[in-house]
């Protein structure tokens, strides 16, 4: 499916099979990243979306991680790293 991005007019490829959160989870791992230049934490991803337990945020991530948007970097602490990242949305 392809979007058109409000911010800078630009045209991409969105998967279809993502749903709202699993893009706002997408996302806030990104914007984090960039941020603080290290993965968040699943508390983290919690309270920086608002979700009371963690819980859904792990059934998402693993979500993503079935449909290739996020793989797991073996023994390490904070070891989500985005595979395929969604421009603009």
């Amino acid at each position: 499916m392809k979007i058109k991005c409000n911010l800078c007019d630009r045209t991409v490829e969105v998967a279809e099979n993502l749903t709202d959160k699993q893009l706002k989870i997408l996302k806030f791992i990104g914007e984090y990243r960039q941020k603080h230049a290290k993965c968040p934490a699943i508390r983290e991803i919690m309270s920086g979306l608002g979700y009371k337990s963690p819980s859904p945020v792990f059934m998402h991530i693993e979500a993503l991680i079935l449909k290739k948007y996020l793989a797991k970097q073996p023994y390490r602490k904070r070891n989500l790293v985005i595979v395929k990242d969604v421009v603009c949305a």
